[in-house]
């Protein structure tokens, strides 16, 4: 098991005197009389690795009643919330593996939460600093946080001015400016504006900006990069 930094708050004492409580140990011997008549016998002294216990649990969760629920119900019984997952981590610390919350355990307490949300307007990542969080709880997260910013929609690796953008903008303006032109019994297909665009002196003079003159065959990616970018704005 890895050593782990303890935080010695409210919640740290409170599942403590719990833990150490006669009323635990009445429900801990009950709870292992029920799994020893089903043949799954915790160890007297926990299990000494979590693999043996992942084994264990794989053959726990086909009873009727699973051992999350086992540990709800002694939440429960102590008036404790249910969902506090440092008291859940610290009760099967020490059910299955005979650790007190003091001691080494497989089960961390959270020192930073962090949140990712990919929809609606405020997307984004949420970095929990809780109170006893340290700079160098920070530090060993900053990978994994990087991680997690690269899932995140617009994700930008590397911020560089994209030097074309106002070339390109004229380009897709006076496209936009071009088709607006074509008479209503007129077809404004992409090859008919174009040439509409190609009798006009600015065509010549934009042209002239893209290498080898190739700006035609780059027209229709303008047009669609533009189109996606300003989707909600009223360009005109």
């Amino acid at each position: 098991m890895k050593t782990v930094r303890h935080i010695f708050n409210d919640d740290f004492y409170k599942i403590t005197a719990v833990l150490l409580s006669k009323k635990f140990s009445m429900l801990e011997t009950t709870l292992k009389s029920k799994y020893d008549e089903a043949g799954l016998i915790i160890p007297e002294k926990g299990f000494t690795n979590e693999s043996q216990y992942r084994e264990w649990l794989k053959k726990a969760m086909n009873l009727p009643k699973k051992p999350g629920k086992f540990i709800e119900d002694i939440l429960l019984s102590f008036n404790l919330d249910v969902n506090n997952e440092f008291f859940r981590n610290c009760v099967t610390s020490r059910l299955f593996f005979y650790k007190m919350p003091w001691e080494e355990s497989i089960y961390p307490q959270t020192n930073i939460t962090l949140t990712t949300r990919n929809s609606g307007k405020d997307r984004g990542l949420w970095v929990e600093i809780k109170p006893w969080t340290k700079k160098q709880d920070y530090i060993e997260l900053w990978e994994s946080i990087k991680m997690l910013q690269k899932s995140l929609i617009g994700y930008r690796s590397k911020e560089k001015f994209q030097k074309t953008f106002a070339r390109d903008f004229e380009v897709y303006q006076f496209y936009l400016e071009t088709k607006q032109t074509v008479e209503p019994s007129e077809k404004a297909s992409f090859d008919n504006v174009l040439n509409i665009m190609a009798d006009s002196d600015k065509y010549h003079l934009l042209k002239k900006q893209f290498k080898d003159g190739n700006m035609d065959e780059q027209v229709r990616m303008i047009n669609s990069r533009f189109d996606e970018l300003l989707k909600d704005v009223n360009i005109f």
